[in-house]
């Protein structure tokens, strides 16, 4: 006979509660420059509920379903515990007992993921280390959803063993989808290793973008209305990371596969979505000095190797804006002929970025108006580097906007700049951030003049920081850029490269000011220059 676990043995096991909705707060940070005889860049839940036919909250599929001696196996080996969730538009997450900390053997949570009529769920997992076994007949997740037999995975992202998810979407055909996490008690007199479990996002969908379960890839999905000639296609891409471009239906005929019904010409087709972090920093904070950011806060967030560690952040789903210095150092002494270019992207920590590999650079464009040998001068301090393919975008990996407006600068105006550079006089592993306010002008001006410094602050520059302040911008952090929210728009918006300072103490820090490169921007990534 199948029993619970008393809420005594619960206590003693630590951590022995159902699956969570978690909603993670947002976060990030930067670096100086070093400065002697000149400036130096900066270089380079819900809780268990119980259903109408079940009040214990033990949540089973029918037994006329063809998985239900699967699903009664391991209903044998786990105590359970069920709760419902209901999917929303925007992600949510949905974690295993105890994630991240290692989750304990003998327990089973079985969630109900209930999307509104007319929608659909959509889960992809973000984190996902369970112990592999032949067939996951131990530790495991199985996914199921209405008239489908079920999904079982174990295993770590990226190992051979066991049957891992991997970056695959989930998406159910009709409005629920059921997630069971099962770790069965070990027969076994022997040691285990630990394992975290899993971190997965959910969301509701619109009904005509999903599909069956299946892995969903990064482009369109088409829906078609069948009619004698022509026939009508509706355009869907993979939300929230893309956006149809133009939305709306069009006409495909054998003479005009892609007439526009609508006014306009352009060929339907996925659009990257910007700023819009599906795990966003909090805001309220009022921390100074430097933050550890969490997976998904700065999603744009690029790490270069050229002259030394730098940073950038990712346009579109191919290019990375970043500062020129990084390229061109102006210390003419680190100056090699044909170095490479490093490009990395989509994690926090250095170890894991490496692990994931280097993005090819097909190209490398410099402003015309940078010029390398002029020390004190930083003006025209960015570049545009474009990687030889495109980057698949999901919750780790989204592109940052581009600023529209001048009151993206206001005196006063918090933003946030990130990096892997210098703290404390060592060079960081894991991704940092700072809250920094953008500062008056004419203060910047004042300072500079304090410190007798000749270096030139251009109309194309702002700075940001205050003057009693510790500077949390350094070395490594050059390149990366400032953000600040854009509350009209509704997105984060980089309004600044990181550039130049003095030093890494006290102070302010220099940022290239974007929203003046913009057409250059543009123009360079629709191939103009």
């Amino acid at each position: 006979m199948l029993r619970r676990p008393t809420k005594k043995r619960l206590k003693e096991l630590g951590r022995g509660r159902s699956m969570r909705e978690k909603t993670e707060a947002p976060g990030s940070r930067a670096e100086a420059t070093a400065a002697n005889a000149f400036p130096r860049p900066l270089s380079p839940s819900a809780s268990p509920a119980p259903t109408p036919n079940d009040p214990t909250g033990l949540i089973l599929p029918s037994p006329t379903h063809r998985w239900w001696p699967l699903l009664w196996g391991v209903l044998q080996a786990c105590p359970t515990q069920g709760s419902v969730l209901l999917a929303q538009q925007l992600p949510q997450q949905l974690t295993s007992p105890g994630y991240p900390e290692p989750y304990l053997k003998g327990q089973e949570s079985t969630t109900v993921i209930e999307a509104p009529k007319g929608f659909a769920v959509r889960l992809v997992f973000q984190e996902f280390d369970l112990e592999p076994s032949q067939d996951c007949e131990q530790d495991s997740v199985t996914i199921t959803a209405s008239g489908m037999g079920p999904h079982r995975f174990c295993g770590q992202h990226g190992s051979p063993l066991g049957n891992p998810p991997g970056q695959r979407e989930f998406v159910s055909s009709g409005s629920s989808l059921q997630l069971t996490f099962c770790a069965p008690a070990s027969s076994e007199n022997k040691t285990t290793l630990l394992h975290k479990g899993f971190l997965a996002l959910y969301q509701a969908v619109s009904i005509n973008h999903s599909q069956p379960i299946s892995q969903v890839s990064r482009g369109s999905e088409t829906t078609r209305t069948p009619g004698d000639n022509p026939f009508k296609t509706q355009n869907h891409c993979q939300e929230p990371y893309y956006q149809t471009m133009p939305a709306g239906m069009f006409t495909c005929t054998a003479q005009d596969p892609w007439k526009v019904t609508q006014d306009g010409e352009e060929v339907p087709h996925c659009a990257p979505v910007c700023g819009r972090p599906v795990i966003p920093i909090a805001q309220n904070q009022e921390v100074q000095g430097s933050s550890k950011a969490k997976l998904g806060n700065f999603p744009w967030q690029a790490f270069t190797n050229i002259y030394g560690r730098g940073g950038g952040a990712l346009l579109g789903d191919r290019w990375i804006l970043t500062a020129a210095h990084t390229i061109y150092p102006k210390d003419s002494i680190s100056l090699r002929k044909n170095r490479s270019v490093d490009v990395f992207l989509g994690h926090t920590k250095t170890d894991e970025l490496i692990k994931l590999g280097n993005h090819p650079v097909r190209r490398v464009v410099v402003h015309p108006d940078y010029h390398q040998n002029e020390s004190h001068n930083f003006d025209g301090d960015i570049a545009l580097l474009e990687l030889q393919h495109s980057v698949p975008l999901g919750p780790r990996l989204l592109p940052v906007c581009l600023p529209d407006s001048e009151t993206l600068y206001r005196s006063g105006l918090m933003g946030y700049v990130s990096g892997f550079g210098v703290e404390k006089g060592w060079l960081t592993t894991e991704l940092k951030y700072s809250k920094l306010p953008v500062a008056p002008r004419e203060a910047c001006k004042a300072w500079l003049q304090e410190k007798q410094r000749s270096e030139v602050f251009s109309d194309n520059m702002f700075c940001a920081g205050n003057k009693t302040w510790q500077q949390s911008v350094c070395q490594g952090d050059s390149g990366g850029v400032y953000v600040v929210w854009d509350d009209r728009a509704h997105h984060w918006v980089a309004t600044g490269i990181v550039s130049w300072g003095i030093g890494c103490g006290k102070g302010y820090g220099f940022y290239t000011k974007v929203l003046n490169y913009v057409d250059w921007i543009k123009g360079v990534m629709d191939g103009k220059d």
